[in-house]
This record gives C-alpha cells, structure tokens and sequence, in this order.
C-alpha cells in the first residue's frame, strides 16, 4: 500500500498550479463521481497523530452553481496546519466516513477550464476508515453536537422477583 498523503506533499504539488483553479473531490474509485469541496479541518486521530480532513460540501447544488474554493482557497487553510499531519478526506455528510486520499491531478471541466481534482486512490489501494470522529462532523456542520442520554439508576427487586 502507498505511504499516506502528508500536507507537505499536498503543499508541494498544490503550490505548482495556478491558485486561481477550482479543487474538487473525485471520489469513489469505483464509479468515480465529482463533489464540491467543503473545507479543511485539523485535528488529531485515535491515536493521536496528527490528520487533516477535507471534505466534501454538504450542499446539493450542481458543480458551478456555487463559488468554488480554489487552489490557493485550499493552500491557505493547509499552510495554517502540521505538515506531517496524514491528509484524509471526510465524504457523505449523512453519513459520515473517513477515506484515504489519493493522488492530485489535473483535468478540465465539462467547459474546458482549468479543475485540480483531490482523489481518492484506485480500486486496489481504496480504503475506508470508518466512520468520521464525531468532532470532524460536528465541525462541518454535517451534525449538531450530540451527547448520550443521561441513564438512570435502576432500583432493585426485592428476592422473589417481584
């Protein structure tokens, strides 16, 4: 399997490319499918290493209806994290999971411009984590914070099972 994607190598291959380009989520190596990106969040994992999720937006507007985050949108927010921090991506915000990241690469829109796609890797190096650390999703918005309900003690019976 392919070493994890840092944000130093992120910033590397982002910081080569015009900041003006839209950066959108191709994921699902399966049948690949395009999502607007939603934003970055710094965190720590279980284990407590350092990870950056980016995920996807939560709205469903069609691609190009909405104002894009752009290259240097993404190069800004990544530049305020660790550099070693593991690059993942959080994806369904109904559901929410935490996904590998993958290579970058360019490409162009259905009207020619200029798009740097984030991708997850390809169908032999895919890999879901589970699901999102519930901070991440109560971070994007994608749920309200939520807490286990308070229990109850319960009395006892008296012996005879009444």
């Amino acid at each position: 399997m392919a070493p994890e994607l840092t944000v130093s190598d992120l910033l590397d291959r982002l910081s080569a490319t015009d900041r003006d380009v839209v950066v959108r989520l191709w994921i699902n190596p399966f049948a690949r499918t395009t999502r607007r990106l939603g934003g970055v969040i710094p965190t720590r994992d279980d284990a407590d290493r350092p990870v950056v999720f980016i995920a996807e937006a939560k709205d469903t507007e069609p691609l190009g209806t909405l104002p894009e985050p752009t290259v240097g949108d993404l190069l800004d927010q990544l530049s305020a994290c660790d550099r070693n921090a593991a690059v993942q991506f959080a994806l369904n915000p109904a559901f929410p999971m935490a996904h590998r990241a993958g290579p970058v690469a360019d490409a162009r829109d259905d009207k020619g411009r200029p798009v740097v796609l984030l991708t997850e890797p390809d169908v032999d190096e895919a890999e879901q984590f589970g699901p999102l650390l519930p901070h991440v999703a109560v971070a994007l918005t994608w749920h309200a914070p939520t807490e286990a309900p308070p229990r109850h003690r319960r009395g006892t019976r008296p012996s005879g099972g009444q």
